[in-house]
Parts: structure tokens; C-alpha cells; sequence
């Protein structure tokens, strides 16, 4: 199982608890500007200190995950385009990094700041693409409200049709990524 979770519905102390319930080893960070204005806790430096201090490896992947990449070759239309960016060499060699965590049995979770999978890079094309490589993906979703609860990727993928109203599943996250994705100024 992969996990993903946003920590805008979560304080750190809330969200460590997440993890830890999960048993999750290595938190792979998959913002491309690891820090929060809002939520200074889940800057990189102090989110990974937060994490050592209770057995949790932090990762930060913007390279091979991040949603804002310079290669202009990924975008279309000035928004990054999640398939150009998924054939990437660098996204590849991340999804066999993923593997490679898997096959040694690690507990993993991609992280990133948005709280429903929806709206994030995370889902649309991070989950996506392991999914579609046969690995089993859990939305972490923890609200504001202090309610939390998952969903599987194939669970998300039924939703986002819904919330799209396209019934075709590479066009309903087309459509999302557009919505969603990194736009140049």
C-alpha cells in the first residue's frame, strides 16, 4: 500500500499521529517548494526533524514528482502536462524508486499540501501513474473539522468521473489536470 495525505487539515501533531497509525517509514515530500507559508511546521527543515525525532524518514522528490518542473518540454499550453511529464526520464526513474520501496516492504506516503486528492498533483498524476503500474494507492483525507478517512485510488477514480461528468477516465483527469496543474505566469 501507498499512502498519500495533504497536511493542510492537520496539525503536525495530527498528522505525525496519521503517519504513525499508518506505520508509515518514509514520507516522500512531493511539493516542488518544500515549505509552507501558512503551515510553517511542514517546511522542510522542520517537518524533517518533526519526523526523525519519531522513525519516520523524510524524502523530498520535487525532481522526480514535483508539480512544477522547468523543462518547458512538459507543458502544453502554459499548464504542465501530467503525460508528457509521466513519460519523463525523471518521473520514470521515481516510479522505480517507488517500486524498489515496495519491494523491500516499506511503508510509504507521498505528501503534498492540498487536503482533498482532487485538487492535487498527488492523486491526479502521482496516483495515477502507480496505479496504473499495479500498485494500490490510499488517499489519505484528514479535514480541518478533525475528521479523517481514506480512499482507494480506484474510489478517487470513480469520483473525479463524477465530478468531471466525463465518463471517459483519461479524459476526466485531462480535464483535471487542466483545472489543476502548474500554470507559467
Amino acid at each position: 500500500m501507498i499512502y498519500t495525505i495533504g497536511y493542510a487539515g492537520a496539525d503536525i501533531e495530527r498528522f505525525v499521529k496519521i503517519l504513525s497509525e499508518k506505520q508509515v517509514e518514509i514520507l516522500i515530500d512531493v511539493r516542488s517548494v518544500p515549505k509552507s507559508q501558512y503551515f510553517y511546521q511542514f517546511n522542510n527543515n522542520l517537518l524533517s526533524k518533526t519526523l526523525a525525532d519519531v522513525g519516520i524518514q523524510y524524502e523530498n522528490w520535487k525532481q522526480e514528482f514535483g508539480a512544477r518542473q522547468d523543462n518547458m518540454d512538459f507543458y502544453t499550453d502554459n499548464i504542465l502536462d501530467y503525460d508528457k511529464f509521466a513519460k519523463s526520464q525523471q518521473f520514470q526513474s521515481g516510479l522505480e524508486k517507488i517500486k524498489d520501496l515496495v519491494n523491500q516492504n516499506k511503508n510509504i506516503c507521498l505528501m503534498c499540501a492540498e487536503i482533498d486528492p482532487i485538487n492535487c498533483h498527488r492523486a491526479i498524476l502521482c496516483g495515477k501513474e502507480l496505479y496504473a503500474n499495479g500498485l494500490n494507492i490510499e488517499h489519505i483525507i484528514a479535514k480541518r473539522n478533525g475528521e479523517t478517512f481514506s480512499e482507494s485510488q480506484e474510489d478517487f477514480e470513480k469520483k473525479l468521473v463524477q465530478i468531471t461528468k466525463i465518463n471517459n477516465l483519461s479524459e476526466a483527469y485531462r480535464k483535471q489536470n487542466k483545472k489543476i496543474g502548474y500554470k507559467l505566469t
